[in-house]
């Protein structure tokens, strides 16, 4: 069993926690959201491991058809400690969005997605304590490494 949850555990987040590129040689794009993804058991996964680690939630709500959804990822690549502190503190879920496939029954939950890309904060059993357009973490017309960077350390958990 415990075999099992490790392995599925593995292959949700596959993808998900994408390894630092140096900023002088980004990697290959990856897909980070997947249509076929069942985005309701991808979140009671994340649910389940974020209790399990002590730490909180981020659906990330996009698409790999979006633009500034790439543009946010290139962010995290570029930067490793932004992305070190985000997977540290932090259980990610990419949830696709779409016109085609709004997943409606996974997201209604939550509060209205205010735009695209769009995070959602969790704590680890799953209750709703942010909803952050992340247009508001753009500073002169890009994704803001400081912006982000204290997004993160406010919702992170606080030390016990």
């Amino acid at each position: 069993m415990r075999f099992l949850c490790a392995y599925v555990t593995v292959l949700l987040f596959c993808g998900y926690g994408l390894p630092a590129q140096s900023q002088d040689k980004p990697g290959p794009a990856i897909p980070l959201f997947d249509s076929t993804r069942d985005a309701a058991l991808d979140i009671e996964t994340a649910i389940a491991e974020a209790q399990r680690s002590k730490k909180r939630i981020i659906l990330e709500v996009g698409g790999d058809w979006c633009a500034y959804c790439q543009e946010l990822d290139k962010v995290f690549q570029h930067h490793a400690s932004l992305l070190r502190f985000r997977d540290t503190n932090f259980i990610v879920v990419n949830v696709y969005y779409s016109p085609d496939n709004k997943n409606q029954q996974a997201l209604s939950r939550y509060s209205k997605v205010l735009g695209i890309p769009h995070f959602f904060v969790l704590e680890s059993d799953g209750t709703l304590l942010h909803s952050q357009h992340v247009l508001e973490l753009k500073a002169e017309g890009s994704y803001s490494p400081d912006k982000i960077r204290e997004f993160l350390v406010k919702w992170s958990k606080p030390e016990r």
